[in-house]
């Protein structure tokens, strides 16, 4: 009898001791993740976000042109394809037509920078590299907004006024022809910044700088 308590005395010692106390549980919570010393500053993503932002309405622009267009019942330009495979158009073409809109890229990233004079240098060398393509117009309305950015008004009336009289059916034609209006404005001549703005609504109806030309008319109602 005694040597059986015995045995289940050191049964009980030997769950006892096999038990793992709480202390040695493993922890649930992970460790702490190191905080990244590559994060981009505030000041490079709100650069960034700039020039997405100007990407964006640039694209808006091209689709409203569009939309005009059928409303007028032309028709409208094919979409850019991304596939450099175009069908019946030369490898070397498609290559060069990729390279002007890449230049015409970065040159927006340098226009949301604020980095004008070099934007307008690259704006320059989309408009030489291309100056009858889909992108003229647009480099030489962006080569007038380096210019209003910085108020030079002299010089982006110039290229406005190339826009609305070389490209005056592009879709930066509207936007060129509004800007030349708020030049005229910014100057003091308020005579011809309405009667710019009036042309610009009887002849962009539709459009989005018809809609902000028509309320820069309220504005210097006199």
């Amino acid at each position: 009898m005694k040597r059986t308590a015995t045995l289940v005395l050191g049964v009980v010692l030997a769950a006892c001791s096999s038990t793992p106390k709480p202390s040695e549980e493993p922890s649930t919570v992970p460790p702490p993740q190191p905080i990244s010393s590559t994060s981009p500053s505030v000041e490079s993503q709100l650069a960034n976000l700039q020039t997405s932002l100007t990407e964006l309405l640039d694209r808006l622009d091209v689709l409203n042109a569009r939309i005009a267009k059928l409303e007028n019942g032309a028709q409208p330009p094919p979409a850019v394809q991304p596939s450099p495979a175009t069908k019946g158009q030369p490898r070397a073409a498609v290559l060069h037509s990729a390279d002007v809109a890449e230049n015409y890229r970065r040159a927006l990233m340098l226009f949301g920078q604020a980095k004008y004079a070099e934007a307008r240098a690259a704006f320059q060398r989309v408009f030489d590299g291309d100056p009858t393509g889909s992108l003229a117009d647009n480099a030489l309305f962006w080569i007038g907004e380096t210019y209003y950015a910085t108020g030079d008004y002299s010089n982006a009336m110039r290229q406005y006024e190339r826009v609305t009289k070389d490209f005056a059916t592009e879709n930066k034609a509207p936007d060129a022809m509004f800007k030349l209006g708020m030049t005229f404005e910014k100057t003091g001549d308020l005579g011809m910044a309405r009667r710019t703005f009036e042309e610009c609504i009887r002849k962009y109806p539709y459009s989005t700088p018809a809609a902000s030309a028509r309320q820069e008319l309220q504005r210097i109602k006199y």
